[in-house]
């Protein structure tokens, strides 16, 4: 039999501890922050959306007719023009038009280690591992959806690196795909955070959602920052005339206030309220090509027994994040409903949500090699991904390129403490 076995469960060959301990790991706020929707079936898979765009006067002052009595209008009838007297209008004409965008579903999937029955036999603690096990690979699933969110939604938001003169982005394609956002030159700061909330606004991004993630503030619209640690202790420790806002950021906000408050979200200046990310977006730059490459977070080197997620020293070390403006707003994951029954014919129930599978039979859970494995002794887990992201109104959200000004490096100095506290 040559397939390749889980290997991460440790035997009793010594004396073990009957504790298996959990690492620690983050909780991302996509999951929450992205709607829903079902994908319509039977109608293909290149989909259309129709947005209607605002009509609003091209004057200011726009010129209005006095009505008297001697009013020398004229109307029009079959004998010709006649005076109007005060029945007499000038109409005006009004403009409405429309974007369309076009979208298409996607797919993702994945599979857990094999996993031999009889060594469960000898395995210690099996109960234990495997419900750790099984932890683990629900959290890797849900992952995978909080990260292609993230992506997605750079993707459709428009961009704009801090500090340079480049206008901002309004392309929906990925930041690392972009030549033209040029080299971020600037930390993120509240000043230029004022511009944005200010472009927001002119934007039409200002209307609460029943969500409680836009809501109104004593300075207007208040925007959700999705913003890393440093950052955002940065910008409170160099605007400190507005450090009564933390204290009093949920003062009559009610239920905002507790849904802010289970994403971490009580740090609030003017019109951002900032959401921790604990693993932003990090790039790098090449100014040869003018391009952003991401950096991957983890790496997954050995363990005693399988493999284990360590961070990145090379994002510890990257020297360009990203900050983002969360608008429910930008687009909708549809997901696709499976077809199990259809004509007289079934499958088993099968989801396209991510949810784990259990398979057992060499032949069904190798795609190649020799798997000879006619008990069923072998079993893996499956999942799949399937959705439409349907953008809606991608210039309500705003991924923001800066300059990472603190942490840049594998540990701080004295030095960096200082100037990251200044």
């Amino acid at each position: 039999m040559a397939c390749s076995v889980f290997d991460a469960f440790a035997i009793a060959t010594e004396s073990l501890s009957d504790e298996v301990y959990r690492n620690a790991s983050y909780r991302s706020v996509w999951l929450n922050a992205i709607p829903r929707g079902t994908f319509q079936t039977g109608a293909g898979t290149l989909k259309t959306t129709f947005t209607i765009e605002n009509s609003e006067p091209t004057s200011d002052s726009e010129t209005w007719d006095q009505i008297t009595n001697t009013s020398t209008d004229l109307l029009v009838n079959e004998s010709g023009p006649v005076d109007g007297g005060t029945c007499a209008s000038t109409f005006n004409d009004v403009y409405v038009g429309y974007s369309t965008r076009t979208y298409n579903p996607e797919s993702f999937a994945l599979q857990g280690p094999i996993i031999c029955k009889d060594d469960l036999i000898y395995d210690h603690n099996v109960d234990v591992f495997l419900r750790a096990y099984i932890e683990e690979m629900t959290k890797r699933a849900q992952r995978s959806w909080e990260k292609r969110y993230e992506n997605l939604y750079m993707k459709f938001a428009s961009k704009v690196a801090v500090g340079n003169t480049n206008s901002i982005v309004d392309t929906e394609n990925d930041i690392t795909a972009l030549t033209t956002l040029g080299d971020a030159t600037s930390a993120l700061t509240q000043q230029y955070l004022d511009q944005i909330a200010v472009e927001l606004i002119d934007r039409g991004a200002t209307n609460p959602d029943s969500n409680g993630f836009i809501t109104f503030g004593e300075d207007g619209p208040v925007f959700p920052l999705l913003v890393g640690l440093e950052a955002s202790q940065q910008i409170a420790l160099n605007n400190s005339e507005l450090r009564n806002d933390f204290r009093h950021a949920q003062s009559g906000a009610g239920a905002t206030a507790e849904l802010m408050s289970r994403l971490g979200a009580t740090r609030s200046i003017k019109n951002f309220r900032h959401i921790p990310n604990l693993r932003p977006p990090r790039f790098t730059y090449d100014s040869g090509t003018g391009q952003y490459t991401r950096v991957a977070t983890y790496t997954m080197p050995d363990a005693v027994g399988g493999k284990k997620a360590v961070l990145n020293p090379a994002y510890i070390a990257a020297p360009y994040e990203a900050a983002i403006v969360l608008n429910p707003s930008v687009f909708t994951s549809e997901i696709v409903p499976p077809v199990n029954a259809a004509g007289g014919l079934s499958w088993n129930p099968t989801s396209y949500m991510g949810e784990w599978k259990w398979v057992t039979g060499g032949s069904k859970i190798k795609a190649a090699g020799d798997c000879l494995d006619p008990l069923d002794k072998l079993g893996r887990h499956f999942a799949e991904f399937k959705h439409a992201p349907r953008p809606e109104f991608p210039t309500y959200g705003m991924t923001l390129i800066f300059k990472r000004a603190c942490g840049v490096g594998s540990a701080l100095s004295g030095t960096d403490v200082t100037t990251c506290s200044s």
